[in-house]
């Protein structure tokens, strides 16, 4: 097992990445010194399968398309608060949070793990996450109470460009959410985590996303119903057999698929 992932030797893999820098609260000291815009919504490849044989070494997958200067490193301390919850998008977005969080314990200590079935897990602050470069896309939301949110522009990393980074080992066919407070958990499986729109995400429209909405990051799958998107992540693991999710365990069903007739085309 090797040892987490520095900071340098994260960016040293990743080049500079490009970056939207959230608007604050989260503080400038928080933002790559060469500043950046946002990427589009990949229509990436297919990326490493652990079904097949292991061999393929994928550490430099996104460094060609972060950008060059391997050895940048954001300067000034890290810090970061939650967004305010003013924008117009909440307007209508119902708060379901089985887990309370103490905020202030959150911006003391947290830090996103990946571990698991991979080979190089990883320990990343809030602005590690930052510095991989960040995707805009605009896609629907829907809660299966039967409400809907539409058109939220989010900010986040494709999980699969994370799982890359870890490193996928053999054999790891479940990607599992673990969260602030431990009461919450959710899994997706292999394929499905590495949908190109399947996103951590950090923000919503430049800003931190509220405590109520998963500050510090949530999971983002358009097409599958909220109680999927797991909010306060804190952990994700690579694993070969499924964790049954805090409401399927209530009997909702363990994909958590909308239904096809509240799909709109190009925003899922």
């Amino acid at each position: 097992m090797h040892d987490a992932l520095s900071r340098r030797t994260l960016l040293e893999w990743m080049g500079r990445a490009t970056v939207i820098g959230l608007a604050s609260p989260l503080i400038h000291a928080c933002e790559q010194a060469s500043g950046g815009a946002i990427a589009d919504v990949p229509g990436a490849a297919p990326g490493p399968d652990p079904g097949r044989e292991p061999g393929a070494d994928h550490a430099g997958d996104g460094a060609a398309e972060a950008g060059a200067d391997p050895g940048a490193e954001a300067s000034g301390a890290c810090e970061f608060q939650p967004g305010t919850g003013d924008l117009p998008i909440y307007q209508g977005w119902g708060e379901r949070t089985v887990d309370p969080v103490d905020l202030a314990s959150v911006l003391a200590t947290w830090r996103l793990e990946v571990g698991g079935m991979v080979d190089r897990p990883l320990s990343l602050s809030f602005c590690d996450l930052r510095d991989l470069g960040l995707t805009r896309q605009v896609t629907d939301f829907h809660c299966v109470e039967g409400w809907s949110v539409l058109d939220v522009p989010w900010d986040g990393i494709p999980l699969a460009r994370l799982i890359d980074l870890a490193g996928p080992r053999f054999g790891a066919t479940w990607v599992t959410f673990r969260t602030v407070g431990g009461k919450y958990l959710e899994s997706l499986v292999y394929p499905v985590a590495r949908e190109p729109r399947t996103l951590l995400g950090l923000g919503v429209d430049g800003h931190t996303l509220p405590v109520a909405h998963g500050f510090p990051c949530r999971v983002v799958v358009p097409r599958l119903y909220g109680y999927k998107n797991a909010k306060y992540v804190t952990r994700i693991d690579l694993e070969s057999e499924e964790q049954v999710g805090f409401w399927p365990k209530f009997g909702y069903t363990t994909s958590g698929e909308v239904d096809p007739s509240r799909l709109r085309e190009g925003k899922y």
